[in-house]
């Protein structure tokens, strides 16, 4: 009876390791084919899931619950703490607001063992400005630019910084290292552009944008730097043309509507200028007195002196203290009204507010150009 019930135990074991080999061999299949939520009901039915965690949490990852998978990615790492893969996955899995110090303290300890490997580095590097250790983190994506000068994010990262600090220099310098390896890479030209324009050279910045348009980069970013571009360098029909493509992206951009006011008044189109610059007023919550005033000039262009008028009043309600609306409203005064004491009292008026301004020569000539006219008049 002792040997059956011995026999009977052995044939149990056997039984029972045959379905644990084959439970795991459903959940290996399934891990392997892509069927992740199935493969780890699998791996959980087998009496000791643990050397499995690794697959569980990649599984995990996959299904993007990613608070899962680095309990599970804790797991295998505390049964094997000297596995570097292990340490690394779930680094990359730590990158978040509330867990960058933990994934700080996992890629120290990895790049002690391995200070040349350059995704422990760049890594570092992007925990560092997670954190706002902005010159750590170049640091960081310095060493890996000296390890591998081809490297792309690491690149992109050294030349946004420089962009930032308006070292442009340092920017070109960066990017054309980049685009030898990777010619069209879209954000490295996009930052070359940027470089460009805010050093002033506008045709370098026009090439640069007209590369990412023909890259298939056709944003409303892309139509409004070429915009703003062109206007700089007074190709007005261009700078029109890319800025209305960003515009049917975003029509309630007031920014380019402002834009489109400049343009068409460069362009001599007063109206469409006007409309313009009234729809961008419009689309501000507080609309800026600098808006007012290019409303107020367009009016005058077009001899609309009395919306002149109030448009330039809107603008010093705007900005009370600043003599540049007080001086456009007083001199289209000089011109709209007919009486010659009305115009004196306007010229004395911003004279008392603003007596050191530069614009007091300029409304005393004109006044006096008004009363030789006048007296000619009676002459005649």
């Amino acid at each position: 009876m002792k040997r059956l019930f011995i026999v009977i135990g052995l044939l149990l074991l056997f039984f029972n390791a045959k379905a644990q080999t084959n439970v795991l061999a459903v959940a290996d299949s399934l891990y392997n084919y892509g069927s992740y939520a199935k493969a780890i009901s699998y791996y959980n039915q087998l009496e000791d899931a643990l050397p499995y965690s690794q697959q569980i949490a990649k599984s995990y990852v996959f299904l993007g619950n990613y608070d899962q998978a680095i309990t599970y990615y804790n797991k295998a790492l505390n049964s094997n703490r000297s596995n570097a893969l292990l340490k690394f996955e779930l680094c990359k899995l730590l990158i978040q607001p509330s867990k960058l110090q933990e994934a700080e303290v996992l890629l120290l300890e990895l790049a002690i063992t391995d200070a040349d490997n350059p995704n422990y580095q760049y890594y570092l590097g992007v925990v560092s400005n997670a954190l706002e250790q902005y010159i750590s983190a170049q640091d960081y994506f310095l060493k890996v630019f000296e390890l591998d000068d081809s490297n792309q994010k690491v690149i992109y990262e050294l030349a946004k910084y420089n962009l930032k600090n308006r070292s442009f220099d340092k920017v070109t310098y960066y990017v054309e290292t980049g685009l030898k390896t990777y010619p069209n890479n879209k954000k490295l030209i996009a930052l070359g552009g940027q470089s460009f324009y805010l050093k002033e050279d506008y045709h370098k910045a026009i090439a640069q944008f007209l590369k990412l348009v023909a890259l298939g980069e056709t944003t409303k970013f892309v139509y409004q730097k070429l915009g703003q571009a062109y206007g700089k360098v007074y190709n007005y029909s261009k700078a029109i043309l890319y800025l209305e493509k960003a515009l049917e992206q975003d029509p309630k951009d007031a920014y380019n509507h402002y834009q489109l006011g400049l343009n068409y008044q460069g362009n001599n189109n007063y109206l469409l200028a006007e409309q313009h610059i009234s729809e961008s007023i419009k689309l501000q919550e507080n609309p800026l007195d600098e808006a007012y005033i290019k409303l107020g000039v367009l009016y005058n262009l077009q001899e609309k002196h009395a919306d002149a008028i109030q448009a330039f009043t809107k603008a010093i309600k705007e900005n009370p203290d600043s003599e540049v609306p007080h001086f456009y409203r007083v001199y289209t005064k000089l011109v709209f009204y007919n009486n010659l004491e009305p115009k004196v009292e306007e010229i004395e008026s911003f004279s008392k507010r603003f007596p050191d301004s530069k614009y007091i020569p300029i409304l005393n000539v004109k006044l006096s150009e008004l009363k030789s006219q006048a007296f000619q008049n009676k002459a005649e």
